[in-house]
């Protein structure tokens, strides 16, 4: 049986259907997972801002707060927008945000006046811990009938390519773009 691509526009999917998984089924497999962890990424956020809106925050300020919260001594701006793997204008803009808000507090870094330390305050620690009822709900609602294997399988291929993606291109391919791209 040859393999087929089928498109679900109403759920934005590309299926692959077929019985083998050859040379040629592979390479579409790998672009088929590419496109969905795209698709996931863009869904999961737009969920999560759905959901904490409640909250008084979206997804992107809660994240900061999560991590603050396994940090009671608190973390510079530096420390939270590597953690966050933001850059510091962008996380500067949300802790602003959580500042006006009272859910953090910004305090001068004791022996080093231009660093900022950035701690969560009752407020913050609140707001986070009634979204994470939220969030365990909604987590035991997509990943019901996976079983412990599956996400083990899922979370292992996710590590890899997060791991190799982390990597300095090879000169290579990137010889290679930068011939096809002309």
């Amino acid at each position: 049986m040859s393999d087929s691509v089928q498109v679900d526009g109403g759920n934005d999917l590309i299926r692959l259907s077929g019985s083998s998984l050859g040379e040629g089924s592979r390479d579409a497999v790998q672009i088929l997972i590419k496109q969905r962890i795209a698709l996931i990424s863009r869904r999961w956020s737009t969920r999560a801002s759905r959901l904490f809106k409640a909250y008084g925050f979206t997804n992107a300020q809660r994240a900061p707060l999560h991590l603050l919260k396994h940090a009671p001594q608190g973390l510079t701006q530096s420390e939270l927008a590597d953690g966050l793997q933001l850059s510091e204008p962008t996380l500067s803009r949300r802790v602003t945000r959580l500042l006006a808000d009272g859910l953090v507090s910004k305090h001068r870094l004791p022996g080093d006046g231009r660093a900022n330390l950035i701690k969560l305050e009752p407020a913050g620690l609140k707001a986070l811990d009634g979204s994470e009822n939220t969030a365990a709900l909604d987590r035991k609602l997509l990943f019901q009938g996976l079983s412990t294997e599956d996400l083990g399988a899922a979370l292992r291929v996710l590590d890899v390519l997060a791991a190799r993606m982390e990597d300095p291109l090879e000169s290579e391919i990137e010889a290679e773009a930068e011939l096809t791209a002309v």
